[in-house]
């Protein structure tokens, strides 16, 4: 399988889980754009552990993985998450064991480059909290349960920044998904060179940057997107737009399309609806084929209300980049 055929594949799930029901309860009349928490790689964990020779523990990390949490603070069972692994960014501190673990013999990365978890329902019972869910790796897609053992809730960090952590973990056979790692399964002395149980463990830390906090990515006039939000603030939209535009020409600017992201977000932080959404639309214009622009203005069309063309942008974010693990989040909640 092809990795432009695999990525068409994951383009119609995508889209198909966009135009469904996920969860019951999910609807546009209760969503809101503010319950939904990008994750922090930096502050998160996705591991794994496996028995070798039925008695050594070896563990293992992906470093490479996106996705989002959407967080209704008053139901739990609201909750849903999807998270996007990127297979080759396997880490088990032995260089010649990844490269193994990358190649046909187990997860085989090149055609099957990404591993996907996204959550069906929330069951919440006396014992705690379990995310059920569909875990689809080496091309099979399996149910599995996953049980929360701590959960945050909403909580605000010393910057000001909303974010919400859920840690859990569970069990999967590795032969399940067709991983046989043949060479390394045979039996000697009774026992599993390497066993078919594996142990997940999933710390995910979801964070929605604030106002507060985000001041600082312009507060320098002397950067590209300081000195953009401080012509829109002194001289009007227009001028600011002109001023980004004047950046571009210049071949010794360097400036990419994250300076007037990064400005419209300020703008949309504030309040500032309208003019973000006209920024976000004219960074577009410059950059069509970047996935995270159509997303931006995805959200900005959702904080003013209008989730039909919310919805129609993170559908254009899906088709530019597959794995935006954002849009396909907030597409289970748009029903358009």
């Amino acid at each position: 399988m092809n990795k432009t055929f695999l990525k068409g594949i994951l383009l119609t799930i995508a889209t198909l889980v966009g135009l469904a029901n996920v969860q019951a309860g999910d609807s546009n009349s209760d969503f809101s754009i503010a319950n939904l928490y990008p994750i922090d790689a930096g502050h998160s964990y996705v591991g794994f552990q496996v028995k070798y020779m039925g008695y050594a523990k070896v563990r293992g990390r992906f470093a490479d993985f996106s996705g989002s949490v959407y967080y209704d603070p008053d139901d739990i069972s609201k909750t849903s998450a999807t998270v996007i692994i990127k297979t080759a960014s396997i880490d088990t501190d032995l260089k010649w064991r990844d490269n193994d673990l990358k190649s046909a013999n187990w997860f085989d990365a090149e055609n099957y480059p990404a591993i996907k978890f996204q959550t069906t329902r929330v069951q919440k019972t006396d014992a705690g909290v379990t995310f059920l869910g569909e875990l689809t790796m080496h091309g099979v897609s399996k149910k599995i349960s996953l049980k929360l053992h701590d959960n945050s809730g909403v909580m605000h960090d010393t910057r000001g920044d909303s974010q919400v952590i859920l840690t859990g973990s569970t069990r999967i056979s590795r032969n399940d998904f067709g991983i046989k790692g043949e060479r390394w399964s045979r039996i000697k002395e009774g026992i599993a060179s390497v066993a078919a149980e594996v142990e997940i463990e999933l710390t995910v830390l979801g964070k929605r940057i604030n106002e507060e906090n985000f001041r600082n990515w312009v507060r320098n006039a002397e950067r590209p997107p300081g000195r953009i939000y401080k012509v829109v603030n002194e001289s009007g939209l227009k001028a600011g737009l002109a001023e980004f535009d004047q950046m571009r020409g210049n071949p010794d600017g360097k400036v990419n399309s994250g300076a007037l992201n990064t400005a419209g977000y300020m703008l949309l932080k504030e309040g500032r609806v309208t003019d973000a959404i006209a920024v976000f639309e004219h960074n577009i214009s410059a950059f069509p084929d970047e996935s995270s622009l159509y997303d931006s203005l995805g959200e900005a069309h959702a904080t003013a209300g209008n989730l039909a063309k919310a919805a129609g942008n993170f559908r254009k974010a899906l088709e530019k980049d597959p794995d935006n693990a954002n849009a396909i989040e907030i597409l289970r909640h748009l029903n358009e």
